[in-house]
C-alpha cells in the first residue's frame, strides 16, 4: 500500500511539473508589421526578450519597402546618415540587427531575430524617395 501511495504521489508531482513547464514554454513573440507609404504600423510596441518573428507586409499600393532593425538609444529621427541621405547601416551608436529587403507591394515576409532587452528603431531605409527621411521609422522596446 505504501508503494502504491508513493507511486501515485510521484505521478501527481510529475503531472504538475509537466503542466508548469508546458505553461512556461512559449514560442517566439510575433509582431505584425504593416508597411504603407512612409508609415510603419506595429501590432505591439514591445515584447519580452528572446526570439521575435516580425511578420512584415507591404500594404502600400505604390512603393517597394524594406524593414530594418537597429538597436539604439538615439532619437529615431536622428540616426547617422550616408552621403545619399539614407541611414548609415554601419553608423556609430546604431548596431544593425537584421533586415528584410525588397518587400514587394502586396507581399509578406517573416524575419526572425533574437532580441535582447533594450530600445530599437525599426525603419525603411529605401534610397528611392528617401523613406526614412519621410518619417518611415518607429521605436520598439524589448523588455
Amino acid at each position: 500500500m505504501k508503494t502504491l501511495k508513493s507511486f501515485q504521489m510521484l505521478m501527481v508531482v510529475a503531472l504538475l511539473v509537466t503542466t508548469a513547464l508546458t505553461g512556461c514554454a512559449s514560442g517566439p513573440s510575433k509582431v505584425d508589421v504593416s508597411l504603407t507609404t512612409y508609415v510603419i504600423t506595429l501590432s505591439t510596441d514591445s515584447v519580452k526578450a528572446g526570439d521575435v518573428v516580425f511578420h512584415v507586409t507591404n500594404d502600400a499600393a505604390d512603393l517597394v519597402h524594406e524593414f530594418v532593425i537597429f538597436k539604439t538609444d538615439l532619437p529615431e529621427d536622428q540616426l547617422p546618415l550616408t552621403a545619399e541621405n539614407i541611414v548609415d547601416e554601419a553608423g556609430a551608436g546604431i548596431p544593425f540587427i537584421n533586415e528584410d529587403e525588397d518587400v514587394e507591394m502586396g507581399t509578406s515576409k517573416d524575419l526572425t531575430v533574437t532580441l535582447e532587452p533594450g530600445r530599437y528603431v525599426l525603419l525603411c531605409n529605401t534610397a528611392e524617395n528617401l523613406h526614412y527621411q519621410h518619417g518611415m521609422h518607429i521605436v520598439f522596446t524589448v523588455k
